[in-house]
């Protein structure tokens, strides 16, 4: 046989092999779609038999975050300090708290990432036809807290504004600032910030949504809570420590009708959320 005949029967018979992995592919891939959904509603069957309904539309993906490792960066408290209340020095040589002054206000940052500051009337005033949710955003980014708002408060006169740290764009839950405003001025903030550099761990695979679900349920159970519906559920990080480096463990926050729950991504611990 002529070799480019014989060439086009070699190109002939590649092509149909690939073409008959590539549809094997697509039927796996179909069976282990239908396969997961099929356990994930499990899972809702499973709630909703104990009592619990899933509000939700349908149950989110598996998570795809892993643990992270952070060393912390307490070099970028000062300049924090600094934007926040202008010129400030230092006072003493803790490690574990320090602390800054200026005609501004003053400023405290404690080791676990804690901090407090409190400023002058007058030092930090936004435009009368500003929304407080836009200046504190505006305030937060410019000290490099990236995050979300939480929860909104008013009290008379005063606003206060909780937001919540993002990591990598995944929700530290346990790190979340209140911003309180006067009318247009500015009196405090307060909560905990993460900064510095991070690492990834090498871990295995998260458990997978169905299984968190039923984690969750036997955590509810063994724990003696009350919970009739799941309205939501978020993955986001916990941290773990307060030493430097700080750990980041990736959970998921289940909100009920009777409040909020963190589930480890990894071990299914389960654990109401504080506040």
């Amino acid at each position: 046989m002529e070799w480019p005949k014989l060439k086009n029967i070699i190109l002939l018979l590649l092509l149909c092999v690939n073409a008959f992995l590539l549809v094997l592919f697509g039927l796996q891939a179909g069976q282990r779609a239908r396969y997961e959904e099929e356990t994930r509603q499990a899972a809702v069957d499973a709630l909703e038999r104990n009592g619990i309904t899933f509000a939700l539309e349908r149950v989110p993906e598996d998570m795809e975050l892993r643990p992270l490792t952070v060393t912390r960066d307490r070099e970028s408290e000062a300049s924090v300090a600094q934007t926040l209340l202008g010129q400030v020095e230092r006072q003493g040589e803790g490690e574990v708290r320090q602390q800054y002054t200026g005609q501004g206000g003053s400023a405290e940052f404690s080791m676990n990432g804690a901090f407090t500051v409190e400023l002058q009337p007058g030092t930090w005033v936004k435009e009368a036809d500003r929304s407080p949710e836009d200046a504190s955003q505006d305030c937060l980014e410019r000290i490099g807290f990236n995050g979300s708002l939480e929860d909104v408060v008013s009290e008379g006169a005063q606003t206060r504004l909780t937001y919540c740290q993002e990591w990598e764009g995944a929700p530290v839950f346990s790190c979340q600032v209140t911003l309180v405003w006067e009318g247009d001025t500015l009196l405090s903030l307060e909560g905990t910030r993460l900064a510095g550099t991070s690492s990834a761990e090498e871990a295995d695979e998260p458990l997978a949504t169905a299984s968190v679900l039923i984690r969750f349920l036997a955590g509810v159970n063994e724990g003696g809570y009350i919970c009739g519906r799941i309205d939501s559920m978020t993955p986001g990080y916990l941290l773990s420590g307060t030493a430097r480096p700080v750990e980041l463990t990736p959970v998921w926050r289940i909100d009920t009708d009777s409040g909020s729950y963190y589930l480890d991504a990894y071990t299914g611990v389960l654990t109401p959320a504080q506040g």
